[in-house]
C-alpha cells in the first residue's frame, strides 16, 4: 500500500545544456519585466511632476518653488532631492491656498446671507412705509374733509 499523506516533490528532469537556456531566458525575461516596471513608473512620474507643474502656475508665489531644473530648461541638471523638496513645497503651498479660499469662501458665504438678511428687513421696511404713507394720506384727505366741513 502506498502512503499518500507524505508528498515527495519530484525535480524536474534537466539536461545540464538546458539549464543554461532556461537561467537566460529567466534573466531576460526578468530584464524586460523590470524594463517595462521602470518605463511605466517614469511615465507615472512624469504624469505627477506635470501636474504639479501646473498647481505651481495656478498658485500665487508658487512658480518660484519648482526653479529652473523642474521646468527643463536646456542644460539644466535634473537635482532629485532638490525636485523633491520642490514638488513638495508647491503641495504644501497649494494646500495653504486651498485653505485660504475655502476660509474666504465661507465668508463670502455669510455675507452674502447677512446680506440677503439685510435685503428683507428692507423689504419689510418698504411695505410699512407704503402703508405708513397710505395711512398718512389717508388721514390728510379726512383732514381736509374735516376743516372744510368747519
Amino acid at each position: 500500500q502506498l502512503d499518500t499523506t507524505q508528498h515527495q516533490k519530484i525535480a524536474p528532469m534537466v539536461l545540464q545544456g538546458s539549464t543554461d537556456t532556461l537561467t537566460a531566458q529567466r534573466s531576460e525575461r526578468e530584464e524586460k519585466r523590470r524594463q517595462t516596471h521602470n518605463e511605466v513608473e517614469r511615465r507615472r512620474r512624469g504624469k505627477i511632476n506635470g501636474w504639479i507643474r501646473k498647481l505651481a502656475e495656478m498658485v500665487p508665489n508658487c512658480k518660484d518653488e519648482l526653479g529652473s531644473k523642474q521646468r527643463g530648461h536646456p542644460g539644466a541638471t535634473r537635482d532629485i532631492s532638490q525636485g523633491v523638496k520642490s514638488n513638495c513645497g508647491v503641495l504644501q503651498k497649494t494646500v495653504n491656498f486651498i485653505q485660504e479660499l475655502q476660509i474666504a469662501h465661507s465668508q463670502v458665504v455669510e455675507r452674502l446671507q447677512e446680506q440677503n438678511q439685510v435685503l428683507v428687513e428692507m423689504a419689510k421696511v418698504r411695505e410699512n412705509l407704503k402703508r405708513v404713507e397710505q395711512e398718512n394720506q389717508l388721514f390728510r384727505s379726512q383732514l381736509q374733509t374735516h376743516a372744510s366741513s368747519q
